[in-house]
């Protein structure tokens, strides 16, 4: 009876112990560039429309099946959105002064990625792919309007009402990922590049399906240890 608990109390010591090294979370900051995809209709009138710069920080996650394959999980803050800048030039005193218009639409979102990862590579640094569902909820949002006539300077500077104009704060999208990891320490430093794109539309009006759909490009540094 005696060896019986020593058994168990040794397979279950071992098996924490391989769960806890299978298992590793940290943090990842970076950057990205936004913006969304337009129907015919809306993109004759605002034709200019690009990409909108904005920042992402949030808790990653790991579980490792083997040394090629794991399970990314993370949850992150970002900014999505859009710009829109129209831009002429106006003679005055036949002097062509430039006069400019930017619309910003900022939306912060709280992204909830799960991916699956492959890492190959006989060194010390690995590169790695990984894609996998993401699912977004918009937690709060502006539109800025900037004029440009020789010095910017703000025009107005609003919230969102996400009743009002039937924006989705749910949004669901499709992520794949690159990246490289080294070993450093107790943990290890990534570095990564992705691209997301929205499955479901960010605005829905009643009878028009605008198909309005969220894409970016983010990049990424981090640090993950071991649990």
């Amino acid at each position: 009876m005696k060896k019986r608990i020593i058994y168990l109390a040794v397979i279950l010591m071992s098996t924490s112990t391989i769960i806890s090294a299978q298992f590793s979370a940290g943090i990842r900051v970076g950057g990205n560039l936004n913006n969304v995809s337009l129907p015919s209709v809306i993109d004759l009138i605002a034709p200019n429309v690009q990409y909108l710069p904005g920042v992402n920080v949030g808790l990653t996650g790991e579980y490792a099946v083997n040394d090629q394959f794991s399970v990314l999980s993370e949850v992150n803050y970002q900014e999505k959105g859009f710009r829109i800048r129209e831009r002429m030039d106006v003679n005055l005193l036949n002097i062509n002064i430039p006069l400019g218009v930017r619309v910003d639409t900022k939306v912060r979102y709280l992204d909830l990625p799960v991916m699956a990862k492959y890492a190959f590579g006989n060194g010390v640094v690995k590169a790695y792919i990984a894609a996998g569902p993401q699912v977004s909820y918009a937690l709060n949002g502006r539109i800025k309007t900037k004029a440009d006539f020789l010095v910017d300077f703000n025009v107005t500077n609003i919230p969102i009402n996400f009743s009002a104009v039937n924006y989705q704060r749910f949004d669901f999208a499709g992520v794949v990922a690159a990246g490289v990891d080294f070993p450093t320490g107790n943990g290890k430093i990534f570095f990564d590049a992705r691209y997301s794109q929205g499955l479901s539309d960010s605005f829905k009006l009643p009878v028009i399906d605008l198909n309005i759909k969220n894409h970016g490009f983010g990049f990424g540094i981090g640090y993950k240890m071991a649990l």
